[in-house]
């Protein structure tokens, strides 16, 4: 299997990264996963863009440009014979400068396909007290939703939800978190959270249909919602059935509505414009 490391084709095997790293062993890392269907890109001029932003609000410099990274992902693509994959996007910054700068750009799976009655009857997710540093930010200190996601696991729950000092929800571990009354998608402050990708398409495909409100999301309040859906680049959008011992009686109407919007969305942009 052949990865990119800072533009140039190398073995897998040959993708390494020292132990004596500073940038690597003090997560001065950003990176992204860009899902690949049948041989289509996800909108990987989204997933770069947000990399660069994540890249300059902790500081790491670099010489990169988005057309040469999204040039690679297509090569490795093309090189690989990738259909259905995941890849993953690691910049590694240098804390001394930008000489030891180093990007990676390889797979990490094939997709992961959550069961159909997922979709249809909802998923369970936990809550769990915590906050990441520097939210916006998709960075590689990752040990407390690791943390949050094994508990979620144990319980088997799809994902945790993350609640702030102040008892708010703020989003999953690997998910943006949503709430919906009538016809009102709640959704978290953007200065609380990562800006998902699916979660950019979604509000955008909805607005037409559904007010947008962006504000705190008491978990104390949680019964004055409606539904209540996750999303992610591997989920896509998912309805939510239990908050920890809360099961909801509902049938996800204007959720399942959000999905097929999502779902008319990209296969437009990346199937049918392909």
């Amino acid at each position: 299997m052949k990865i990119i490391f800072n533009g140039e084709l190398i073995e897998e095997r040959e993708a390494n990264v020292s132990i004596m790293d500073k940038g690597y062993f003090f997560d001065f890392t950003v990176y992204s996963s860009v899902k690949v269907v049948q041989g289509k890109i996800f909108f990987p001029e989204y997933h770069i863009t947000r990399l660069f932003e994540s890249s300059k609000l902790i500081g790491i410099k670099h010489n990169f440009s988005e057309k040469e990274v999204l040039s690679w992902i297509n090569k490795i693509v093309e090189i690989n014979k990738l259909k259905d994959s995941l890849l993953k996007v690691l910049l590694i910054g240098d804390p001394d400068g930008n000489d030891k700068v180093k990007l990676f750009i390889f797979q990490v799976s094939g997709l992961t396909y959550y069961p159909d009655k997922l979709y249809k009857n909802g998923a369970k997710v936990i809550t769990y007290n915590g906050e990441r540093r520097v939210p916006q930010s998709k960075t590689k200190d990752l040990l407390m939703s690791f943390l949050a996601f094994r508990e979620a696991k144990e319980n088997e729950a799809i994902d945790a939800l993350l609640i702030d000092r102040d008892g708010n929800i703020r989003e999953g571990t690997r998910t943006n978190f949503f709430a919906i009354k009538g016809k009102t998608i709640f959704s978290a402050l953007d200065e609380d959270v990562l800006g998902g990708i699916t979660k950019k398409i979604v509000l955008e495909v909805s607005k037409k249909d559904f007010d947008i409100k962006h504000g705190k999301i008491p978990l104390a309040n949680i019964k004055n919602y409606d539904e209540f859906f996750i999303t992610s680049t591997s989920m896509n959008v998912m309805p939510i059935k239990q908050i920890d011992d809360m099961v909801f009686d509902t049938d996800f109407k204007e959720t399942k509505l959000i999905a097929k919007l999502f779902k008319e969305y990209y296969d437009k942009e990346i199937f049918e414009g392909s």
